[in-house]
């Protein structure tokens, strides 16, 4: 009898054992199942998740800087092996190797295919024994901009769980055998039950992929801590996957906010550059689809900048908005309104607008853009200058259209501002002219294309007191360019300071031979702009030229415009009290043409004032411009500054000025610009005598 208790307790024993080291061999298996199912699922959200931050670094000049930033996301999974960009052409983009495999020194180079071999797998999940390899598309199907290659090492990973799942169910399971000696088949019964309703539960969740279970920990000890261990784990597992979807949302939202910033503008939240030049290359191939027009106006408000320089940032940042908003009230339904940074806004006028709706619409904008703004407690006065360009004349690119309506604009600013100019193929000739112009001013500077001309001015008694230096530019390609039209496209292509080193060298060449001829009373002047003013460079160039002098600087006299000055107002000054710290002279050229003459004159620190030829030209032929004139000399003589007036043609303005007592006179009645060369023969043939007989 008890030798059949121990044949039967051992038989027991041995059954017991038996039957939970297949459950447990069985859980050990569906575990694995699971987790190799987890694992790929984990895996398919992470690269899609990897190839759609991807795909906005990778194209024609993919930043492979950004790519690899993305990719070092992956440090945080802790069994991934490498992973691998690559784009249309095969090429590698970046690559990346797990920081725990690398300082292991094991890079797994048995597992590690080639790339030729990588880029030969589908896309898609490839399970195998010891690895996952998912391929994932970057990009859409039909525009595919590479791929994504991601490497798991499943068998440490698992071996890693296993490992840790064994640990916790052994003990248990020794704990089972143990009790089920005891208590033989009735606790074998009660033992068993448990484990099938694990083993059903494992089965379910296998089934439907839903990781919130929990199972009653029912049964002795060591089921229920096998049970309790189950239920951590998927309660661990059920986190993970919680946390994967939280990321997943937020990865959504951040791309969505992404794609906000990267299609709107943050200040007016109109639509931005992109995504104008996205609208319009596809309303214009529409458009040429359907034989319609198309048309673009271009807008940039007037007198921003002065805006920007008297207010501050803050309310220009207000005027913009609200500038946006009016803009926006005066088109048409359907019509997109866009900016393009700074002070440019974009208009796109679909549904095959005719001309008189363009300037009905561009007016509109003119006359509201043009009314005050009340900005803070500011009154602001701006404007509009518009462009416009349409479709059929670029033959629907999108890029000349834009081309375009910017020429068309520049010309309505140079036409007077607060106009709008419709595009026509000689303003593009215009503009190919202006390039060209820019584009050969350094040669002509290096290559002595230019060259200076002097004007004298004389006293009232016609002897010569000094010489203004004109610039003049014969070109081998475009032939005499005039200064009015070179020196503004100098100053735009940032070129005039080259320009004035240039003047500036030559003067002090010429000046001992004018001197010589004319006497060291003479004057000689030359012309700065207000982009000299702004440069230290050519401030610094200047006060060395005057430093190095050989000859005396009260010889020499800077003039500068009225507008310009305004401009650089206080760096001016402070320029020019360094050059009268010298002993030269600073006139203020074309008085009377800017828009706060009077209100400024007395900080001007100047010692000549020099009246524009508009007024002079008047003289005789407007009482009123003789009025002005003669007010700008009585006035000029209370402040203790010499007058000189320019453009005088005629005896009769030469005999008014004079009477008035203007103190110097220039003009093409006393001579033309002339080379070095003529004057000083001029001067030696004693034409300077003659000069006193034109006068009187």
């Amino acid at each position: 009898m008890k030798s059949l208790r121990s044949e039967i307790a051992a038989i027991t024993l041995f059954s017991i054992t038996l039957v939970s080291t297949l459950i447990l061999w069985f859980s050990v298996n569906v575990y694995e199942e699971l987790y190799q199912e987890f694992v790929a699922e984990e895996l398919e959200s992470l690269s899609e998740n990897l190839a759609n931050d991807l795909l906005p670094f990778i194209g024609e000049q993919s930043d492979t800087f950004s790519i690899a930033r993305t990719m070092l996301r992956m440090d945080q999974y802790e069994h991934i092996e490498y992973a691998k960009v690559f784009n249309n052409q095969g090429d590698l983009l970046s690559a990346y190797h797990s920081p725990q495999i690398m300082q292991s020194g094991t890079l797994y180079r048995h597992r590690e295919l080639t790339n030729e071999l990588l880029l030969k797998l589908p896309f898609g999940l490839d399970i195998a024994p010891d690895c996952i390899i998912v391929v994932k598309r970057i990009g859409d199907p039909q525009y595919s901009q590479g791929r994504l290659i991601i490497s798991y090492d499943l068998s440490q990973a698992l071996s890693s769980s296993q490992a840790k799942l064994i640990s916790s169910v052994l003990p248990f399971a020794g704990l089972l055998v143990l009790v089920a000696v005891i208590l033989v088949l009735e606790l074998q019964r009660r033992s068993l039950s448990p484990l099938h309703q694990l083993i059903h539960k494992m089965r379910r969740i296998e089934d439907t992929k839903d990781y919130d279970v929990a199972v009653e920990e029912t049964g002795k000890k060591e089921i229920a801590e096998l049970t309790r261990g189950f239920n951590s784990m998927m309660s661990d597992i059920n986190r993970q996957v919680e946390a994967n979807r939280q990321k997943n949302a937020l990865l959504l939202r951040q791309q969505e906010q992404m794609e906000q910033l990267a299609n709107f503008d943050s200040l007016t939240g109109l639509p931005n550059r992109q995504f104008l030049m996205t609208s319009l290359s596809i309303e214009l191939a529409r458009a040429k689809r359907d034989n319609r027009e198309l048309a673009l106006m271009f807008l940039d408000l007037d007198g921003f900048k002065l805006v920007n320089d008297s207010f501050g940032h803050d309310v220009g940042d207000k005027l913009l908005c609200r500038a946006a908003d009016i803009a926006s009230e005066c088109l048409r339904k359907g019509d997109i309104l866009g900016r393009l940074g700074g002070d440019e806004f974009i208009i796109m006028l679909s549904n095959n607008p005719l001309i008189t709706q363009l300037k009905e619409v561009a007016q509109r904008l003119i006359d509201n853009l043009s009314r005050p703004h009340h900005v803070d407690e500011w009154k602001i006065y701006t404007g509009v200058s518009i462009g416009i360009s349409l479709a059929t004349e670029c033959d629907y690119q999108a890029s000349d259209m834009v081309t375009n309506a910017d020429i068309a604009m520049y010309r309505s600013k140079r036409n007077g501002r607060g106009q709008f100019t419709l595009f026509t193929q000689e303003m593009q000739d215009d503009n190919r002219r202006m390039v060209r112009i820019a584009t050969n001013i350094a040669y002509a500077v290096e290559s002595d294309e230019l060259s200076l001309h002097y004007q004298p001015k004389v006293n009232c008694h016609g002897v010569v007191q000094g010489f203004e230096a004109l610039i003049r530019w014969s070109s081998k390609e475009l032939g005499f360019v005039p200064p009015n039209e070179f020196i503004p496209i100098a100053e735009q292509s940032d070129k005039i300071s080259m320009i004035t080193r240039w003047v500036m060298t030559q003067v002090c060449r010429d000046l001992p031979a004018l001197l010589a001829a004319y006497g060291d009373a003479i004057r000689v002047s030359l012309n700065l702009s207000a982009h000299d003013l702004k440069n230290p460079k050519v401030t610094e160039f200047i006060v060395e030229k005057m430093q190095s002098l050989p000859i005396a600087p009260s010889t020499v006299e800077f003039e500068i415009t009225e507008s310009a000055y305004l401009e650089s107002f206080h760096a001016g000054n402070v320029f020019f009290e360094t050059l009268r710290g010298f002993g030269c002279k600073i006139a203020l050229d074309d008085f009377g043409t800017g828009y706060s003459s009077l209100s400024y004159l007395t900080e001007f620190n100047i010692d000549t004032l020099k009246i524009d030829r508009q007024f002079t030209s008047q003289i005789g032929a407007s009482k009123r411009s003789g009025l002005i004139t003669n007010t700008i000399i009585e006035m000029a003589r209370h402040l203790k500054l010499t007058v000189c007036a320019e453009g005088v043609e005629t005896h009769e303005q030469a005999q008014f000025l004079i009477h008035h007592k203007c103190d110097l006179l220039q003009g093409y009645l006393y001579g033309r610009p002339e080379p070095l060369s003529t004057v000083v023969a001029n001067a030696a043939k004693g034409d300077c005598q003659r000069l006193n007989i034109v006068s009187s």
